[in-house]
């Protein structure tokens, strides 16, 4: 909050200061304006593979020095279902020291394991009733592979993010991020199968004050060699 201090001229009326109190405030107000949008940088990525087909569940981060380990960040927690006999969602983003549950919404027992480098975990078979029991810390950033030694082809993944500035393509293979600060950014895209070392690329980028910087990539991916789900006529058995 903004506070005026004014000394009425003994040589002005009253509503001569009251008419310029109120310019002022005008002005206080326009500035403030014009600082929100030239805050308003935004980065659209677009992305497609060698066929051109749009490429969903790609993680977009953005790096800078400005923009590591943010305290203020919205991505600390995060919640993936188990429904149907698989992750929901496939791909989550959460910030480094962050952590993720594991809910059951089936009526089967399922059970979570990850020998990924970047977090080691495994819980017991537990069905609903012992939702709130399984969370777990996520302090590296790197990639998360999730399982299920019940159900082979669940699998998901957790993108553990050195900063917050991430976002998910979605099913037209666009993924953005609004309100960016200006500055220079280390633009990294990982997908589980993007055929590349680390499953990511990395690109430099500039943004702009007040701008919009669209981008496009293509990218390679390697063939889906998922287990393929098995089928089950008894949704009260563990398949």
């Amino acid at each position: 909050m903004t506070t005026i201090n004014m000394t009425l001229a003994n040589d002005k009326p009253l509503a001569f200061h009251v008419k310029l109190q109120k310019l002022v405030l005008l002005a206080i107000a326009s500035a403030a304006l014009c600082a929100q949008l030239v805050s308003a940088q935004e980065v659209v990525l677009r992305l497609v593979d060698s066929d051109g087909e749009a490429v969903s569940g790609a993680v977009m981060e953005l790096l800078s020095e400005s923009a590591v380990a943010s305290a203020s960040t919205g991505m600390l927690e995060a919640q993936i279902d188990q429904l149907d006999k698989e992750f929901v969602p496939t791909v989550t983003t959460i910030v480094a020291g962050g952590s993720a549950s594991f809910p059951n919404s089936d009526d089967i027992l399922h059970h979570v394991y990850s020998f990924s480098q970047a977090k080691t975990f495994d819980t017991p078979l537990y069905g609903s009733d012992a939702n709130s029991q399984y969370r777990e810390m996520f302090d590296v950033p790197g990639v998360v592979e999730i399982g299920c030694n019940i159900h082979d082809w669940m699998l998901a993944y957790i993108y553990v993010g050195e900063s917050d500035l991430m976002a998910i393509s979605n099913d037209v293979g666009v993924a953005s991020l609004a309100n960016i600060p200006p500055g220079q950014y280390r633009l990294r895209v990982w997908h589980s199968r993007l055929d590349a070392p680390n499953n990511s690329v990395e690109i430099d980028i500039v943004i702009e004050a007040g701008r919009t910087e669209e981008l496009d990539l293509t990218l390679e991916l390697a063939r889906d060699r998922r287990v393929r789900r098995a089928p089950s006529a008894n949704r009260k058995r563990y398949r």
